[in-house]
């Protein structure tokens, strides 16, 4: 078994290798292998289920779905903890990988169905399917930003949330190329850029200048064309009030999250990158089936952007 989890893992390093050198240039072997670690080690994943807590979701009551479900970190953590969770991927490699990993830590093998194989723009599942959808460093490469944000709320029900992590493009710094930056960077300028550094600038064009207002945009046009109402809270000032409240330190020292964020982005300018942490509750829906007739994921063909079928 030692030697299978070995295999598996030097496959995913090479993948990772493979991976970002193609879309991104040369990588260092030490960046390869502390990823590699990363898609790997579930670990980190608590962070993100301390999230579901922090929003109000608890195991043995909430659906939760990750949007794009990756190696099934995510998933696997959140399943371990009681949450009934599930994943859409589109990447059919890394939803193999997930299955063959269940397989050598001897873990249920029907986790894997918990991953589905499909894009953030037609999602596999009904209405109000789930109580949380979240998504994390994927906004940012999917094909229609809008179009998933509207898919994300659709499948979340009325009282759940939508959670969103990825970059900020206000930023100083791209992380996938680990260059420094600038906010909104044209692209023609930006290729040219690259060019400079001998970068390819195939993974650039996979990715969508997100930004905190463009999101709060995309979604304010959702609740008009859907009939729905949201309120849009940022998690990063949530997460700072919480930490001032644990240090004992007046309730007026949360007003000072905006001084904060601000010394940090200076303080990591043209060295890290911004980012967009943003929990949306759904607050009501103009219509909607009821949360107890659907009593697991239903599953529904959707046509793929690329015209396949999304199979569950």
């Amino acid at each position: 078994m030692t030697t299978a989890i070995s295999r598996l893992r030097d496959e995913l390093t090479e993948h990772t290798r493979d991976e970002f050198r193609r879309d991104f240039g040369d990588v260092e072997s030490d960046w390869v292998a502390s990823a590699a670690e990363y898609f790997w080690n579930e670990a980190h994943q608590d962070a993100r289920v301390a999230d579901l807590y922090r929003w109000g979701f608890r195991p043995g009551t909430a659906r939760v779905l990750d949007l794009a479900g990756g190696h099934g970190q995510f998933v696997f953590r959140a399943l371990e903890a009681g949450f009934d969770a599930y994943g859409v991927e589109p990447d059919v490699w890394k939803l193999g990988f997930a299955a063959r990993k269940l397989a050598v830590t001897g873990r249920p093998r029907a986790w894997s169905e918990r991953l589905l194989r499909g894009v953030g723009e037609a999602l596999p599942f009904a209405d109000d399917t789930f109580d949380c959808v979240s998504s994390y460093q994927t906004l940012e490469h999917v094909q229609d930003p809008g179009a998933v944000l509207a898919e994300m709320v659709r499948v979340t029900r009325p009282g759940g949330g939508v959670h969103l992590r990825c970059p900020d493009y206000r930023s100083t710094f791209e992380a996938h190329y680990r260059l420094p930056w600038l906010p909104y960077f044209p692209r023609a300028v930006a290729r040219a850029y690259l060019r400079a550094f001998s970068r390819p600038t195939r993974g650039l064009d996979s990715i969508q200048y997100v930004t905190a207002p463009r999101i709060r945009r995309w979604l304010s046009a959702i609740e008009k064309a859907e009939g729905c109402r949201l309120i849009v809270v940022n998690g990063d000032q949530v997460g700072f009030a919480d930490a001032v409240r644990r240090a004992g330190l007046p309730d007026l020292v949360s007003d000072a999250f905006f001084l904060y964020r601000t010394w940090a982005f200076v303080g990591g300018a043209f060295r890290r990158e911004a980012s967009v942490n943003l929990f949306v509750r759904i607050l009501s829906k103009e219509s909607t089936n009821s949360r107890d007739a659907v009593s697991s994921p239903r599953v529904v063909g959707r046509q793929l952007p690329t015209g396949g079928v999304v199979q569950p």
